[in-house]
This record gives C-alpha cells, sequence and structure tokens, in this order.
C-alpha cells in the first residue's frame, strides 16, 4: 500500500512538472510569431496564460537587451520580478505607454511593426523607454530610471483585464 502510495505522489509530482515544463516550453515558442498573433492568443487565454506569456516575454526581451548591451538580464528581471507585480500588466502598461510615444515622437529608431516577431517588439518597445523615457506623475524617467519607474507604477496593482 506504501508502495502505491509513493508512485502514485511521484506520477501527481512528475505530470504537474511536465506540464508546467510544456506551458513553458509553449510559451516560449510564442515569442516567435508576429506581434498581432501573439496579441489574439494572449487575449483569448486565461489569465494564468496570459500571465505565462507575458513573463516569457519579460525574460526574452531582457535576453534581447543584454545582447545589445543596454541592460543585464539580471537587473531586467530584479526590475520586474517582485512577487506584487503581474507580468501581464506590464506588457499592457509598456503598450499604451510606447504607443503614446509612437504619437509624439518621430524617432524611428526603434520601430513599432506589428509583423515583426513579438520579442522583437517588445525589445523595440523597451529600447524606447529606454532612450526616449517614460513620463509619469509629472516626471521624466530615462534609462534604468524609466523601467523601474514603470515597475513602480505596476506594483501592488490588481491585475488589469486584456479587454
Amino acid at each position: 500500500m506504501e508502495t502505491f502510495l509513493i508512485v502514485a505522489m511521484i506520477t501527481i509530482v512528475l505530470f504537474l512538472f511536465m506540464r508546467g515544463l510544456f506551458s513553458f516550453k509553449n510559451a516560449t515558442q510564442l515569442t516567435l510569431r508576429p506581434f498581432n498573433e501573439w496579441i489574439v492568443l494572449a487575449k483569448g487565454g486565461s489569465k494564468k496564460e496570459r500571465e505565462v506569456m507575458s513573463h516569457t516575454i519579460l525574460l526574452e526581451t531582457g535576453s534581447l537587451l543584454e545582447g545589445a548591451n543596454i541592460i543585464s538580464q539580471s537587473e531586467f528581471k530584479k526590475i520586474f520580478s517582485g512577487s506584487r507585480i503581474y507580468a501581464s500588466d506590464v506588457i499592457i502598461l509598456t503598450l499604451i505607454t510606447t504607443h503614446i510615444q509612437e504619437h509624439l515622437s518621430d524617432s524611428s529608431e526603434f520601430p513599432l511593426n506589428e509583423s515583426h516577431q513579438v520579442r522583437i517588439y517588445f525589445y523595440n518597445c523597451f529600447c524606447r523607454l529606454y532612450f526616449e523615457g517614460l513620463y509619469l506623475e509629472r516626471n521624466l524617467y530615462k534609462g534604468k530610471n524609466a523601467l523601474i519607474a514603470m515597475a513602480r507604477y505596476a506594483t501592488d496593482k490588481e491585475q488589469q483585464p486584456w479587454d
């Protein structure tokens, strides 16, 4: 009887581990899709799926930013990895902020083309925030401070719907 319980527990733990692994792998593969497809999938998914997809985008973006010597992946993770921050809220805030910037700025250094891979799209969004700055609560933040200000703004908020 004890052997059966041990085998059952191991099977359950293995199943949950594999399910989580496949969810992350699927979310990683989704970062290769164009932004316009990814956003439709994110809106159609559950809150948990959207959170995994958003978290994966932040990880991929951090890797690209590090590759471009803008900010290290560990610094980027530290800014956005608080337990009181929803990754999906950071994604929404990034989209809103860069959409406003696009209308106010003539910059074409970091184009926001919706047919680009979603990870490239968000790389360009974060580059815009980093180099052009973030205007928040009557202050202009640039560089790493822009990312920190955005993370602070998203901290302790209720998870926002994606309507």
